[in-house]
């Protein structure tokens, strides 16, 4: 019989957590919601950002903070927070994958933001 989310006490949850969600640089961490279910947030530092694309790129920091600014519409350099949330319902083998998945990168939930910033650096 499978295991689903909104099954698991406060102890259970976060060992899957911690045992699913690795390998992320960035502060993040989790919090449980109605129904069961789990929000994962991590902070997103539009600073740090632009200063490691543009070691990996070669580009000016100015240029790459400009590019962020543009592309993802951000007003200030302020961190701001990403979310994933997973429903209650989900299986737990499904939870742990999907939470793998999103930390197979050291950049987690804002790998895909920063592989569009390069991709607009090479466009640009």
């Amino acid at each position: 019989m499978p295991e689903y989310l909104n099954q698991l006490l406060a102890d259970g949850a976060t060992a899957l957590v911690n045992e699913s969600f690795t390998g992320v640089d960035a502060p993040w961490w989790w919090e449980r919601r109605l129904g069961g279910g789990i929000e994962v947030c991590q902070e997103l530092d539009p600073d740090a950002m632009s200063r490691e694309i543009s070691e990996r790129t070669g580009r000016e920091t100015s240029e790459v903070r400009r590019a962020i600014a543009e592309e993802l519409g951000l007003e200030d350099a302020e961190p701001v927070v990403l979310t994933f949330e997973i429903a209650g319902e989900t299986e737990t083998s499904h939870v742990a994958q999907m939470l793998a998945e999103r930390s197979s990168e050291p950049e987690g939930l804002a790998a895909d933001l920063y592989h569009r910033i390069e991709r607009v650096l090479e466009r640009g």
